[in-house]
């Protein structure tokens, strides 16, 4: 799926024990952002979680990672962006209510086609990893309108 449309969706937090899964929840319903941050370079690491998992779909050797949050009413439209020399990409969703959030939406495609996917906010866990600049895609979100968009946002290269 990844070569044919640039991206897929996985449920990521299959791969954590539920125990985990609270704490991320936690972590986040009581925005303790430098704990949660600290989580993730965990599954960042060579032998973490999320590196492995990703190391199936493309050869890299490290991953960063920013915990975005956007929210309305002062959020504004990303731009059209291919996050240059990296491999791949992912959003990890940790929006506890997703339903609510108005906007937000991730926009996908190919450099060379008009077909634009458009994604809305995931579920709580659910991550899409795409690729990026070397296989000719771009990215861009847009503005949250409602309440607030929280994911993980990272790059391997």
């Amino acid at each position: 799926m990844l070569q044919d449309y640039g991206y897929f969706v996985v449920d990521f937090f299959s791969l954590l024990a539920n125990e985990e899964i609270a704490q991320v929840k936690n972590e986040v319903a009581k925005q303790k952002w430098v704990q949660l941050d600290q989580r993730v370079q965990g599954w960042n690491e060579k032998e973490g979680v999320l590196f492995k998992y990703l190391s199936q779909f493309s050869s890299f050797s490290a991953m960063e990672h920013i915990i975005a949050i956007r929210q309305a009413p002062d959020d504004e439209d990303g731009i059209w962006h291919d996050d240059g020399s990296r491999v791949l990409a992912f959003s990890l969703s940790l929006n506890l209510l997703p339903k609510n959030i108005k906007g937000g939406e991730l926009l996908f495609k190919h450099k060379d086609s008009p077909l634009t996917h458009i994604i809305a906010p995931l579920e709580f866990g659910e991550m899409i990893v795409f690729l990026t600049g070397t296989s000719c895609y771009e990215h861009k979100v847009n503005a949250v309108t409602e309440e607030t968009r929280i994911v993980v946002a990272g790059w391997c290269q």
